[in-house]
């Protein structure tokens, strides 16, 4: 075989290795361009199309399976049970008042004269708008009062308070009693005890039933509750007249 019919097989068969890589990538490119298509267009129009065989078919509008349209209304089932609202029997509507202090912004003068014009839980705090909030409480001009209804949202929903009220005596702030802190406070609260008179007229055995030692941790002195509960007793809202 001379030089010139080798060269000439040579060119031969790199033209025919160029023309079969070409027509494969064409073959492959027009493929994957039909998936991205498909992908792309809605679930009416992709029903017009025909679909890739195989696996893919579970991609591109294939009806999904028993488990897959199970899996679909265990879902929306699911999201309905998340949005909906509990029934009142689930919520905690105890007739008490809520830490008010717990909110930023809010300290003991600020909670008692929003106790004096009847709000007294979170959830109420929350339905108050920011401008009556800041007469009420006569706050400071630069207290962000529309954080305070933000807050008292989330402390009602994160401890089952929603839509709770209360309708007794003014609440008084029992911590000004010492030996008594937040925690006791809400024990007595949660007791139905919310005033200096209130505390005064119970023993001290009936406080420890409230206070149990396991709670308290060590020995208190009930006694000495009882006698500055009596000498506060009606002196708590004196120097506060209502708002109206």
């Amino acid at each position: 075989m001379d030089l010139t019919s080798l060269l000439g097989y040579i060119l031969v068969g790199l033209l025919f290795g160029w023309v079969s890589s070409t027509l494969v990538e064409w073959v492959w490119y027009r493929g994957r361009r039909r998936r991205i298509d498909l992908s792309a267009m809605s679930p009416a129009a992709r029903g017009t199309q025909p679909l890739p065989e195989g696996p893919a078919a579970q991609t591109f509008g294939a009806p999904p399976g028993p488990a897959a349209a199970a899996n679909t209304q265990e879902g929306r089932r699911r999201a309905r049970n998340d949005t909906r609202p509990q029934s009142p029997a689930a919520q905690d509507l105890s007739n008490r008042p809520d830490n008010l202090t717990a909110v930023y912004g809010i300290g003991g003068l600020y909670e008692r004269r929003l106790y004096q014009v009847g709000i007294f839980t979170w959830d109420q705090l929350s339905r108050a708008d920011a401008e009556s909030l800041q007469q009420i409480t006569r706050a400071l001009p630069g207290s962000d009062t529309s954080a305070w209804t933000e807050q008292a949202r989330e402390l009602a929903q994160a401890n089952n308070r929603v839509g709770a009220v209360y309708d007794g005596p003014l609440p008084e702030d029992l911590t000004r009693i010492a030996g008594i802190d937040q925690v006791f406070e809400d024990e007595l609260y949660a007791a139905g005890i919310f005033t200096y008179r209130q505390l005064a007229e119970r023993t001290p055995d009936e406080l420890a039933r409230i206070i149990p030692a396991h709670l308290a941790g060590e020995e208190l002195d009930f006694v000495s509750w009882i006698v500055q509960a009596d000498s506060l007793r009606d002196e708590y809202y004196t120097d506060e007249p209502p708002i109206l």
